[in-house]
């Protein structure tokens, strides 16, 4: 079961490493050709502010689970070195629950907000995008960054980790 878990999660945390990489690469052609069009055109890209902070927001929140899985992540290693291997698995226990309660919380109240955005009808401010399915698209994001911690404390229990 562990591994079918494991395997799922996976395979999400790929998808939105993939889907990041692109938002990153979209973000660095939007601001060179940007750039290129006022220096030669002396004219701006329409909306490519409002294009970048979605693509910003959107390579942030999909890239958590990737980056977690690799533990690209800060940590206080010099303290948790010092630990004994039972002091570092309950930390770790105790850590990972709270991360996941966290973002399983943060995940929960982005939906609410993107639902309330829906409802509102609201919109970017220079190309009119809805900004609900940013909201949405983000909290996917941090619910599949949720699922990530989910596994890696059934890999603890399991002595998988």
């Amino acid at each position: 079961m562990g591994n079918q878990i494991s395997g799922f999660v996976e395979k999400f945390e790929a998808l939105l490493k993939n889907a990041a990489a692109v938002c990153l690469i979209g973000m660095a052609i939007l601001t060179g050709a940007d750039i290129i069009s006022r220096g030669i055109l002396g004219a701006p890209i329409f909306g490519v502010e409002d294009i970048v902070a979605v693509l910003a927001v959107l390579t942030t929140g999909l890239s958590l689970s990737y980056a977690e899985s690799q533990k690209a992540n800060i940590g206080v290693e010099f303290l948790y070195s010092k630990m004994s291997l039972r002091t570092r698995r309950v930390v770790k226990i105790i850590t990972t629950s709270a991360s996941a309660l966290l973002f399983g919380l943060v995940t929960w109240r982005l939906y609410l907000y993107g639902c309330s955005m829906h409802e509102a009808g609201e919109v970017s401010m220079t190309l009119e995008l809805p900004t609900d399915k940013i909201i949405f698209a983000l909290a996917f994001g941090f619910g599949c960054f949720t699922l990530t911690l989910l596994k890696e404390l059934i890999q603890i229990f399991t002595g998988e980790e």
